[in-house]
């Protein structure tokens, strides 16, 4: 009697392995590929906008749960520099870029993954010929600052894009509450629920 009590508390404990190896399998299976998220609002002071679109690309390893991630933030900013004696007009400076981080994940159980970032891979890219100044009146003398000021608004906003996305990398160490439906998913990622489609992003254009 009690080595059939432990047969099935044996095969109990398979069944429950088993499921929950299947589960987490499941899981890693419906991640696989790129997932762009919504415009997210990061900074809004007046002075200063930076909106960022989150894209996870997730690659599988050897492992049926665990592999690869890349993390990218496609983010735009939007300044506004005071008036000043080289600056007579309004005068708004706009870019976007994309940063991106490299790491790995484990799938910790049927909706929840592991996730450890590499700080050391963090990349920034912005395209000068992308960075605009807009003067509200464009004159002669308006078109001479914007040349002259426009090597340091792509140093500005360069800066600007690297410390949001280094913001928005940081402290991640896991992706909880994962619930994919066919091309939807819904997760949360540093306290924050957040939606993704699978697919290609464009950079966020600011709210007029």
């Amino acid at each position: 009697m009690k080595i059939h009590s432990l047969l099935v508390c044996a095969a109990a404990f398979c069944s429950i392995a088993v499921t929950s190896c299947n589960s987490r399998a499941k899981l890693a299976q419906s991640i696989q590929g790129e997932w762009t998220g919504n415009p997210e609002k990061l900074l809004d002071t007046g002075a200063a906008q930076a909106t960022a679109v989150r894209v996870l690309e997730f690659t599988p390893g050897t492992a049926d749960t665990e592999g690869s991630v890349t993390m990218s933030a496609l983010v735009t900013v939007e300044n506004t520099m005071p008036f000043n004696d080289s600056i007579q007009t309004p005068l708004t400076i706009s870019a976007s870029g994309t940063a991106t981080i490299t790491g790995v994940y484990q799938v910790k159980d049927d909706d929840e993954l592991m996730i450890s970032l590499d700080a050391t891979s963090i990349s920034t890219h912005v395209d000068p010929e992308g960075v605009v100044l807009n003067y509200n009146v464009v004159t002669e003398e308006s078109g001479s600052t914007a040349a002259k000021l426009k090597p340091a608004a792509v140093i500005l906003a360069t800066q600007q894009i690297n410390r949001a996305a280094q913001n928005m990398f940081t402290n991640i160490h896991e992706i909880d509450d994962i619930k994919v439906n066919g091309n939807l998913m819904k997760c949360e990622i540093g306290h924050k629920d957040l939606v993704f489609s699978r697919g290609s992003a464009v950079a966020p254009a600011m709210a007029k």
